[in-house]
């Protein structure tokens, strides 16, 4: 099976595949006419996990599972929608005509399906940047704010933590880094000039220590100080 979406199943712990149920899946079917191969594979191996799907956006579902965002709501002519921001400021969606296409770019609207750019060149890397994302939102111990970042700052980061495969161009464009297994950096480019930091992470130890060094390369006060 390609699509396998084997780094965000070991980042949500996912040993095994949690689907959303063939039902809810024959009706997205039936309502854009086709499922690309990567999105119908998502539904089957990860479809159905919470955190995954519904902490900071939300998948669109038949039963509309993850923040009562039902399917039934996007008719969209040209387009079929399959995730929402969480106050559905933002729509991501495949072309209609795309839909034969196994992993096909997603478009993203901020105007109700009005205009449609498209921000991410395929499903799949969409998919995994939002996963990495959710993350970041669903972690116990995070940085709980924002804090803006110099380009010079994020180069100290990537020369000191591993980057990861799931930057793409979602919003202004998002880029991770992970420097542990159970903790993700997350860099928010919003409109090619402010950076925006978050990180967080499941462990509180790896957590600590990711606040300690990131103190340091932003020069931010700690409590100690």
């Amino acid at each position: 099976m390609q699509y396998e979406y084997k780094n965000i199943r070991e980042l949500f712990h996912l040993d095994q595949p949690s689907p959303l149920p063939d039902e809810q899946i024959e009706q997205i079917r039936k309502q854009f006419g086709s499922i690309p191969e990567a999105l119908e594979n998502y539904y089957r191996l990860c479809g159905g996990c919470t955190e995954m799907n519904g902490t900071q956006d939300f998948l669109v579902t038949p039963d509309g599972r993850y923040g009562h965002y039902f399917l039934e709501k996007f008719g969209y002519p040209d387009y079929c929608v399959f995730y929402v921001e969480n106050q559905c400021v933002s729509e991501w969606a495949i072309k209609k005509a795309d839909l034969n296409q196994e992993n096909p770019p997603v478009y993203e609207s901020y105007d109700n399906g009005e205009t449609w750019l498209k921000t991410t060149d395929s499903v799949s890397q969409f998919l995994i940047s939002e996963a990495y994302m959710q993350a970041v939102f669903s972690y116990e111990y995070s940085s709980e704010e924002f804090y803006e970042i110099t380009p010079e700052q994020i180069q100290i980061l990537a020369e000191k933590f591993p980057r990861t495969d799931a930057d793409s161009d979602l919003y202004h464009g998002v880029q991770f880094f992970q420097p542990y297994p159970d903790a993700i950096i997350m860099i928010l480019y919003n409109n090619g000039e402010v950076f925006d930091l978050l990180y967080s992470s499941e462990s509180e130890e790896h957590f600590e220590e990711l606040d300690q060094m990131i103190s340091e390369i932003l020069e931010l006060e700690t409590e100690e100080d």
